[in-house]
């Protein structure tokens, strides 16, 4: 511990020698305000008590003033992680800024480029007679900042804001996630709060544990009847730093003025409200509180009530080149604007070839079911393999996944600046322009939904962030009732596979989105391919190859939607009798002794020498010996399994099973034993490596 006493800084003397020592490293980290007190301050003891020391800090936001300087303290840059790089390494997002500005009335006597200065020393530590300062200046602000009338039009506009920007972001979070509001002082932010609470007062409750906003600010014992009922003991301070935190608690709005604007990290919070003047270091600190990464989160939101495009520029020149280039912390508005846009003519020009006239059959006033059938539509055009653009080389993305990624990127941009009021003054017809941004979206929102069927068919899980996408956008494309079936939405309804008679047959051929009814009926036979054959590898290899070889066939246009659905049909009638094929011998054969006869059937040799009925018999005993030999530890130890195919061959030796295919026919029964594995082993779970 580095001290100095009272005493000894009335006497002028330094701080005492500690080390001459040249090997000494001083490792700062977060280089700010008490390493440039070099007069009489901790700075100062710290190099008289270690004069020939090595000094190496750490900081995000370098300070460069007359008075204040990073490198002039601790020397030239070592190394520099800048803001842009830490966002291509995807550890943070880009935060864009969208000025919303509400005009305030200076006084005469007021010059505006004082009120920076003004404002953040109302954050530096105060003895009486600077707090006494303060208190004037803080007047000042409440005068300038505070007006009624602007503090209601803050309220009303930032609920609407609200109100939108967590909608749109509900998608990529899971949740609307959490916003930050910054008051120049701590009384505009309590007025702030009384005149939200007047516009929503569900959002606000005294308890500590409740309510969608809370006040968070340095109480003193002398404060005001005003700011009183907003102080936070220690641990209730904990609590909303906590919720503020969680995703799932119902508070979304923190309303700050100097407090948890530095060293304070919560992920879930993605758009910061920024009415106070802040400037340089201070500046960029606060812009760190948006972002941060979380779950799909893939972008900040600064939105500027007081001025802050010039004071972005200035702080921007701290920081290297690329980060200047770039407007990592800061970027303009107009830039996702633009990017809308740019990502509206790439999907027009994806969709200008398709036969389907998407626009003029959402313009027919007629058609209840317009949407849903445009939707269909352009969906069905975009995933059929035979459309243009989805026949690719390798490592080539194929259409609808063009489309996917783009409209992705449509809904991102949208999000940030769907917003902004320049925005809506460019885009000419806005509510032409929405209608197009949201079938975009649903039509993307269709073919993810589509690509999650047909991993869930496959038995593979979905991502989190599609479960949260589809979780959240799945029941806001069409009704709720059209939605709950996949089948349903190709137009097949809620066909049985078990059951395909003639008259589904026709609807399926007759579908107005003939590739979607392929695709679902591919999927329903795919999960009941995995229902019926769990356990039996030779006919999962059977069915897939016979499904592939259709679908490929299908692709390379040998042949039609409904020459394929015929095909498909007749597939899923033989998938469906499979499930009773034990019962054809006698005595008939469970699922798992019907696995093994498989195995040792497939060589058609052994059946034409043995007959049905031997290698019936050689099923049925390689199940109960089988079950009654296997230990925990078969499946991972090597001597355990060439115990296990010894057994096996002398089993097939036993019933003269054909030698020439013998090695083969082991090696099946191996496979096939694994696929139950967890459920044969003692304890019901085997050794796995």
């Amino acid at each position: 511990m580095l001290t100095a006493s009272i005493a000894d800084r009335q006497a002028g003397r330094s701080h005492p020698l500690l080390s001459e020592r040249r090997n000494i490293l001083v490792i700062v980290d977060e280089a700010h305000r008490s390493h440039y007190d070099t007069l009489d301050g901790y700075a100062r003891h710290l190099r008289d008590a270690l004069p020939h020391a090595t000094f190496i800090a750490f900081t995000g936001t370098p300070i460069s003033t007359a008075e204040v300087n990073t490198r002039a303290i601790f020397g030239d840059y070592i190394d520099v992680y800048d803001l842009k790089r830490a966002v291509d390494d995807e550890a943070t997002v880009r935060v864009y800024h969208e000025p919303r500005i509400i005009p305030v009335s200076l006084p005469p006597d007021i010059d505006p480029d004082t009120i920076d200065d003004e404002v953040e020393q109302l954050t530096a530590s105060l003895d009486d007679g600077e707090r006494r300062k303060a208190e004037a200046k803080v007047a000042t602000l409440n005068t300038i900042y505070g007006a009624p009338d602007r503090v209601e039009t803050l309220a009303k506009d930032l609920v609407e804001h609200w109100d939108e920007r967590r909608t749109l972001m509900e998608p990529q979070l899971g949740g609307p996630g959490k916003a930050m509001l910054v008051g120049a002082t701590r009384e505009i932010c309590v007025r702030i709060f009384d005149a939200i609470a007047k516009l929503r007062p569900d959002w606000a409750d005294p308890a500590v544990d409740k309510g969608k906003m809370k006040i968070v600010f340095h109480g003193v014992p002398t404060d005001d009847e005003l700011l009183r009922p907003h102080h936070l003991r220690p641990s209730q301070l904990k609590t909303v730093q906590a919720r503020a935190k969680d995703p799932d608690d119902e508070l979304e709005l923190l309303i700050v003025h100097s407090m948890l604007l530095t060293g304070y990290d919560a992920p879930p919070i993605h758009t910061i409200y920024m009415d106070r003047p802040m400037r340089g270091a201070n500046l960029m600190q606060a812009l760190a509180r948006v972002n941060r990464r979380f779950r799909g989160k893939q972008d900040g939101l600064l939105v500027g009530y007081a001025p802050l495009t010039e004071n972005l520029r200035k702080a921007l020149t701290e920081y290297s080149r690329r980060d200047q280039e770039d407007q990592t912390l800061g970027r303009e508005i107009d830039r996702a604007i633009g990017e809308v846009h740019n990502e509206i003519a790439v999907i027009e020009a994806m969709l200008a070839p398709a036969p389907v006239k998407w626009r003029e059959i959402l313009a027919n006033g007629q058609d209840r079911t317009r949407w849903v059938r445009a939707v269909r539509k352009v969906a069905n055009y975009l995933r059929d393999p035979r459309t243009p653009g989805n026949t690719v080389e390798p490592g080539t993305k194929p259409l609808h996944q063009r489309f996917r990624d783009s409209a992705g990127r449509l809904e991102r941009f949208y999000a940030l600046c769907a917003t902004s009021r320049d925005f809506v003054e460019r885009a000419g017809d806005i509510q032409r322009l929405r209608r197009d941004i949201t079938f975009f979206r649903d039509v993307r929102v269709w073919i993810v939904k589509e690509e999650a069927a047909d991993r869930e068919a496959k038995g593979l899980p979905n991502t989190a962030e599609v479960e949260r996408y589809l979780a959240h956008l799945a029941a806001q494309v069409v009704d709720a009732a059209d939605i709950t079936d996949i089948y349903e939405e190709a137009g097949l309804g809620r066909l049985d596979i078990t059951d395909l008679n003639g008259v589904a047959l026709q609807r399926l051929q007759d579908s107005e989105t003939p590739h979607l009814a392929v695709s679902a009926l591919r999927r329903l036979i795919e999960q009941k391919m995995r229902e019926v054959t769990k356990h039996n590898v030779v006919r999962q290899e059977r069915f897939s190859a016979l499904l592939e070889d259709l679908m490929g066939r299908y692709m390379r246009q040998q042949l039609t939607s409904a020459q394929l659905i015929v095909e498909l049909v007749e597939l899923a009638k033989e998938v469906s009798a499979d499930a009773r094929r034990g019962q054809r011998f006698d005595p008939p054969l469970n699922h798992a002794e019907l696995a093994f006869y498989d195995a040792v059937a497939q060589n058609e040799a052994a059946t034409e020498l043995m007959g049905v009925g031997t290698l019936a018999d050689i099923a049925r005993e390689l199940v109960k010996s089988i079950q009654s030999s296997i230990t925990v530890d078969w499946f991972s130890r090597e001597p355990v399994r060439a115990k296990l195919r010894t057994h096996i061959r002398r089993l097939l030796a036993r019933y003269d099973y054909p030698p020439d295919h013998e090695r083969a026919a082991v090696d099946l029964v191996i496979r096939q034993m694994e696929t139950f594995a967890d459920e044969w082993a003692p304890n019901g779970q085997a050794a796995k490596h």
